[in-house]
């Protein structure tokens, strides 16, 4: 039996990234976002959540858009500053000793070292409680081409993705399951 634990954030592990902006003066910054996801495949689309006290809130909706850079495990401490810091007081990417490039299609700043980078035009802003959700259409997706497999396609074992649980910490994907829209087949009627 399960027991009621009460409304909590702790339901299910999250994508870890980097959403990437400029401010007013044209500085890039970073924040770390667990509240994040694919919202919509037509068009492709993401959502990312944050506080509007964020420093990083006012520049994305001044400029209009956003980029979300994904980090591998070996980049976990430099993922933790960038949600603990704020860009009023410090350049995150030169304390973190990253690298800034700029997008092939916004110009808006990604992180060099991460292995997938999506740059994004903000469609919709909702308030919801406590954070604001905005969400981006995906006008470009980078990814270096050790994370993909021979079909091009995303290998999240190559990529080494972060995810965050709730109140507990960081950790990595595990292995491979199955096949979606087929391992379910086999628990479909047979006529």
């Amino acid at each position: 039996m399960k027991k009621n634990i009460g409304p909590r954030t702790v339901g299910f592990p999250t994508p870890v990234v980097l959403v990437g902006t400029t401010d007013g003066e044209g500085r890039p910054n970073l924040v770390t976002l667990a509240w994040v996801g694919i919202c919509c495949s037509e068009p492709p689309a993401v959502q990312v959540s944050l506080r509007p006290s964020r420093y990083s809130h006012a520049a994305i909706v001044g400029r209009g858009a956003f980029s979300v850079c994904v980090p591998s495990k070996r980049y976990m401490d430099q993922t933790d500053f960038c949600g603990i810091a704020s860009g009023r007081s410090c350049d995150k990417f030169a304390a973190a000793g990253l690298t800034v490039e700029s997008g092939p299609e916004l110009g808006l700043p990604l992180v060099a070292e991460f292995p997938v980078c999506l740059e994004c035009r903000l469609l919709h802003t909702f308030t919801v409680g406590s954070h604001d959700l905005f969400v981006g259409e995906i006008v470009s997706c980078s990814a270096e081409e050790s994370v993909l497999d021979a079909r091009g396609r995303l290998d999240p074992n190559a990529l080494e993705a972060l995810v965050y649980m709730p109140g507990d910490g960081y950790y990595d994907l595990g292995p491979r399951l199955g096949s979606s829209f087929e391992v379910g087949k086999r628990l479909m009627p047979h006529e």
